[in-house]
């Protein structure tokens, strides 16, 4: 559903990775009025807190039905975040900006752990965190 005309260019990483549909490219905070004012791990992390995803020290422990899902974020220093999303295989995917979804890194390989596959200039990962469809984003 995500790479459908009416729905892929509208939203971006953060919009799937939370699984919700804004068409607004929605914005870690922004739902909130605690939008991130820096480019950094600790500004977004805590940006994306405030809509109610929950920091986790890694994403080993199977989450229960409804307890949500893992997604990860990392940061291309002072330019831009990003989001992936474990899918129910145990693999990850995500969607960059306006793109379609893709279950690969930038190397073409599949990603089993976003913080060690090829993330081109998003050198900077910082946290795993967990999601659910209680979460609110703009």
């Amino acid at each position: 559903a995500w790479n459908i005309p009416s729905i892929q260019p509208y939203n971006n990483c953060y919009n799937y990775a939370n699984n919700q549909v804004t068409n607004t490219f929605a914005q870690p905070g922004r739902a909130h009025g605690a939008m991130y004012t820096q480019l950094t791990c600790p500004n977004v992390n805590t940006a994306a807190q405030s809509d109610g995803l929950v920091n986790s020290a890694n994403f080993s422990n199977p989450l229960s039905a409804g307890q949500g899902w893992y997604v990860a974020l990392v940061i291309w220093p002072g330019t831009d975040f990003h989001w992936y999303r474990q899918d129910n295989g145990g693999c990850w995917s995500h969607k960059p900006g306006s793109t379609a979804v893709r279950n690969v890194d930038n190397s073409g390989n599949i990603i089993t752990d976003p913080q060690y596959c090829d993330r081109g200039p998003y050198t900077d990962f910082c946290t795993y965190m967990i999601t659910k469809k209680t979460v609110v984003i703009r």
